[in-house]
């Protein structure tokens, strides 16, 4: 198997591909509809992979002499236009080494954007006379002008293969999206195709989104994109897409995120490390149009993990970072507390498939070691492209009315000569809905299910009176040769469900 790490403090570790290394320069595009004709050509055709270098002064810049590149002030694209959004570009060098074609369309005309060097400040890093200009832009970010008085909101950035994130309001930057994920477990390489073509939609005075299209081109996928984003409390990237494959593949993922989980409060052993935790998201969210409400908790083992949810009507989906209490991370500088969440709203393309969920071990919180996808049923070929629009809500929570999981944890129940393998689960909910007619001390009925080689010994819920919700609890008995379970807890008000369903996979 092979997957793709992601640095969580920088964006994206893998970049953009080089224009002059393309199979063919594009034909004008003006709408999708002319990008989308031309994946599907270019899918028709062998893959050529990109030739184009840096100088080599920009090729060997370390990460120190990388980031002393800046942009400059008062000089990025569309500033001054009356469009309330600007777009400031990233310049190649250090593990930023491929370039992007870039274009602007306006009133209907594309016209490129070449490398400027004049977008860039230097700083202190002494750059030769003789140095050999960049193709292009590694990539670019856009900040919205206008969102708050006297406050520029970077809420989008985009660099590296197809990679994207966007920050809400009033939290920071977190997960990262991607266009589409390829053979990310099954056996074959890992590819990363990249966006080697983008064209930005000129901001008209007035408007509250930036739009943008995007050329997917890699060993073994094409694909055209429009992604339109709206900054606010609620981010929002609606992203349409259709992706051709030039040859089969192993595996097909859409709408798929890259997160960071190192360690949280059910994790054992901890690192040594003066934080209590230390993660990106902190679970899974999956809601069905029929069907319970799903939570599956992050975690990280000395195994990988991959959990598949078939899911029959997908109404939406998300990694959370749901736990936002400061003194639960004690991070100043990386304020884990205020990473953003995403729900993803499948709006097209999303009828049989599964959830990938794949937590890789990692040992530390450099690296993004946590993957989430959709894998349709159905793959496209070279000319009949699989069509697909979902909307991203980058916020602080998805919200719903039953009562959400807000804590998971383990350890060791009191063993005993005759019982040395026990273990106690404890699950805090919070309070949802109770019955109209509920008595002052009434409790909800925990729902439980465990493998039946492990035993359970106790199981019950009581009223939480420092979170105000309920808190489960339930021992088994593990027998020693069982490493692994699949549990599953909600709680009912007799009738029916009144919470989400805690889905669990524990490792001896």
């Amino acid at each position: 198997m092979c997957f793709h790490i992601v640095s969580t403090s920088l964006l994206i570790l893998a970049i953009f591909s080089s224009s002059q290394a393309q199979d063919n320069a594009p034909p004008p595009v003006r709408t999708f509809l002319d990008l989308e004709a031309y994946a599907s050509q270019l899918a028709q055709k062998p893959h050529v992979p990109p030739q184009g270098k840096l100088d080599p002064f920009f090729e060997a810049l370390d990460y120190d002499g990388h980031r002393k590149i800046q942009s400059k002030p008062g000089n990025a694209l569309y500033k001054g236009s009356g469009g309330g959004f600007e777009v400031e570009f990233f310049h190649p060098g250090w593990m930023f080494k491929k370039t992007v074609v870039f274009n602007s369309i306006e009133d209907g005309r594309a016209a490129a954007l070449p490398f400027d060097q004049g977008r860039f400040v230097y700083g202190e890093l002494k750059v030769p006379e003789n140095v050999v200009a960049p193709l292009g832009y590694s990539g670019f970010r856009v900040i919205a002008m206008e969102l708050e008085k006297n406050r520029r909101m970077e809420f989008l950035s985009c660099v590296g293969a197809s990679y994207f994130r966007a920050a809400p309001q009033h939290h920071g930057w977190g997960l990262s999206a991607r266009a589409v994920a390829i053979n990310t477990t099954g056996g074959a390489p890992e590819e990363f195709p990249d966006f080697t073509h983008v064209w930005f939609i000129k901001p008209k005075a007035g408007e509250k989104s930036f739009k943008f299209y995007a050329l997917l081109n890699g060993p073994s996928v094409t694909g055209a994109y429009e992604i339109e984003t709206t900054p606010g409390e609620t981010t929002l990237i609606t992203v349409n897409g259709s992706v051709f494959l030039r040859r089969v593949v192993n595996q097909l993922g859409i709408a798929p995120f890259s997160s960071m989980f190192w360690f949280g409060e059910n994790t054992h052993p901890r690192a040594l490390d003066f934080r209590p935790e230390v993660h990106d998201s902190d679970g899974l969210l999956i809601e069905q149009n029929f069907g319970p409400v799903i939570w599956r908790p992050l975690d990280n083992s000395m195994e990988l993990r991959q959990s598949v949810f078939n899911i029959e009507s997908l109404k939406g989906f998300g990694l959370q970072q749901r736990d936002r209490n400061f003194g639960h991370y004690e991070d100043l500088e990386a304020k884990y507390h205020k990473r953003s969440a995403v729900w993803v709203e499948p709006i097209e393309g999303f009828g049989r498939g599964a959830l990938h969920l794949i937590e890789i071990p990692t040992g530390e919180e450099t690296w993004d070691n946590v993957v989430l996808m959709w894998q349709p049923d159905h793959l496209p070929t070279a000319t009949e492209p699989l069509r697909f629009a979902y909307k991203l809500n980058w916020q602080g929570e998805h919200e719903h009315n039953l009562a959400k999981v807000t804590s998971t944890r383990y350890g060791e129940a009191i063993a005993t000569p005759t019982n040395p393998d026990d273990y106690l689960f404890v699950v805090d909910f919070t309070k949802g809905k109770v019955p109209d007619d509920a008595a002052a001390d009434w409790t909800p009925t925990i729902e439980l299910t465990i493998p039946p080689d492990a035993k359970l010994l106790d199981k019950r819920v009581i009223a939480n009176a420092e979170s105000g919700g309920w808190r489960a609890f339930f021992k088994m008995d593990v027998p020693p040769g069982l490493k692994l379970l699949e549990m599953t807890c909600e709680l009912s008000d007799g009738k029916q469900l009144m919470s989400e369903r805690w889905s669990y996979q524990w490792k001896r």
